[in-house]
């Protein structure tokens, strides 16, 4: 399974013991691959703030997640991403959790993986994602990449960042989705 993992991604499998176990690694050099995403409810976008005891607060935006007593209830967040970020570089607000779980489009049968991030650009853009996706109604063909993005401050200092981007290009179609390259 990793040699076929490694050979879609352009890497070699290595081999490690972690625990007294065999696991193999595969790291790959590409800045993006081609996935298959079921469906929108692959992508979820959560928001969470830890304290010296644990977990503080966890919700979706909206309602709280966690903990179960609280569960559906207004969190409180505000309604903005802009908002919410001021919180949170104030130490007053949780912060975004994205998570989408893909196959990949090389190898679906390798099972599924799954991406995190903290990024807030990738978490202003969950919900049109998962419209892109519902659009296609059924699993569907995606870019995921991680872009670069460079640029200089007010001050003249050069800020360089990575950022999540998911792209979708259309219906998933195993035996044409194998040919395109990325």
């Amino acid at each position: 399974m990793a040699e076929s993992i490694a050979s879609v991604l352009g890497a070699e499998p290595q081999r490690q013991l972690a625990d007294g176990l065999e696991q193999f690694e595969v790291v790959a050099e590409k800045a993006s691959l081609r996935v298959v995403i079921e469906n929108p409810g692959r992508l979820t976008g959560q928001m969470k703030l830890w304290d010296s005891r644990g977990l503080a607060h966890h919700c979706d935006g909206r309602a709280f997640l966690f903990p179960a007593a609280d569960a559906g209830h207004p969190c409180g967040c505000p309604n903005t991403m802009a908002e919410r970020r001021a919180r949170a570089r104030a130490g007053q607000g949780p912060q975004p959790i994205t998570t989408l779980l893909f196959r990949l489009a090389g190898c679906p049968d390798a099972g599924s993986f799954r991406f995190r991030s903290s990024s807030w650009r990738f978490a202003e853009g969950v919900q049109r994602i998962r419209t892109q996706l519902a659009a296609v109604g059924d699993a569907a063909l995606c870019e995921l990449a991680i872009q670069t993005v460079e640029f200089p401050t007010q001050n003249g200092r050069r800020v360089c960042y990575h950022k999540p981007v998911v792209k979708v290009l259309g219906p998933w179609e195993s035996s044409a989705a194998l040919s395109l390259a990325v």
